[in-house]
């Protein structure tokens, strides 16, 4: 395997030639494919037939193609049976429709939940059914079961995993036994949205990316709003919100205005940037985010 340095340095020198192949393959999602998950190295997409496909860099194996060859276009790696895919910087997620969890990629820290830091080329087999939501963080891992319960795995050096300490799990660790109903991994810091509508944060919060009027770690679950949200979105330093009004939400890292408030000022705490009229909500790794409004237009913002 590449170390890292070498890696981040390929992961760099393929950035030009994966936005055009990033349009591409847009175009091909547009056109005949379910859900495209897209990370600052590679590329999965999912199509309406359950078959996945991936492409770009694959130094730790993230391309599930059992090699760590750069693929410039996308390769089926499974025919059919995905329902979800999540993706990160250095390792991918796979969900069945049976409900079973398959990782592959990138392994220092555990991330990919099969009991060892050893990477993986191919989709392994982490977790046999019951599994309904997946998202893959920078190194850390979370995923939400049909019971409502929450699981996690991975590098916890700032108590992303949400269990109390800052230990490393190279299995998944249940944090909360229900009540959860979606869930969101960013750079070291990860978000849940419960069924009551209410939002809690845990893990880095160096840039206010957990939304609670300071910057302090936190290694649990900490509400943030009562209730009212819809959706969330993470990206590596900062966070989305949408509530069940349609107005947008945004708190953390600014620096490329990914927040969408016209600055470039830091948020600790959630702060309206639209007041209505947003329907589904994204938060990039690379500091840029992404909402769709209810009349189907998409607007962009951040780097």
């Amino acid at each position: 395997m590449h170390n890292l340095p070498t890696f981040i340095r390929n992961l760099f020198s393929f950035w030009n030639n994966w936005i055009i192949l990033f349009f591409i393959s847009l175009f091909s999602f547009l056109v005949g494919s379910s859900v495209f998950a897209n990370t600052a190295s590679h590329s999965l997409i999912l199509k309406s037939d359950g078959s996945l496909h991936t492409f770009g860099l694959n130094s730790f194996g993230m391309l599930g193609d059992g090699s760590t060859t750069t693929r410039n276009s996308p390769t089926q790696i499974l025919a059919s049976g995905v329902s979800q895919i999540a993706g990160s910087v250095f390792h991918s997620m796979v969900l069945k429709s049976d409900g079973s969890l398959h990782t592959f990629g990138y392994n220092s820290s555990g991330q990919l939940g099969g009991g060892t830091t050893t990477p993986r080329n191919t989709p392994t087999h982490i977790h046999a059914s019951g599994v309904s939501q997946i998202a893959a963080g920078l190194t850390h891992s979370l995923i939400l079961k049909s019971d409502g319960s929450l699981h996690t795995f991975g590098n916890n050096t700032n108590g992303q995993l949400g269990d109390g300490t800052t230990t490393t799990r190279n299995t998944p660790t249940q944090i909360l036994a229900s009540g959860v109903s979606q869930i969101a991994a960013g750079g070291g810091h990860s978000l849940i949205l419960k069924s009551d509508g209410s939002l809690h944060t845990f893990g880095n919060n160096t840039n206010g990316q957990l939304g609670d009027g300071t910057t302090t770690q936190r290694n649990i679950p900490t509400q943030i709003l009562a209730s009212g949200v819809s959706q969330i979105a993470a990206g590596t330093s900062h966070s989305l919100i949408l509530k069940s009004d349609g107005s947008l939400h945004s708190f953390g890292l600014n620096d490329n205005g990914q927040l969408g408030d016209g600055s470039t000022a830091q948020r600790n705490t959630p702060t309206q940037i639209l007041a209505s009229g947003v329907s589904q909500i994204a938060a990039g790794d690379l500091g840029h985010s992404l909402i769709l409004q209810s009349d189907g237009s998409l607007h962009p913002f951040g780097l």
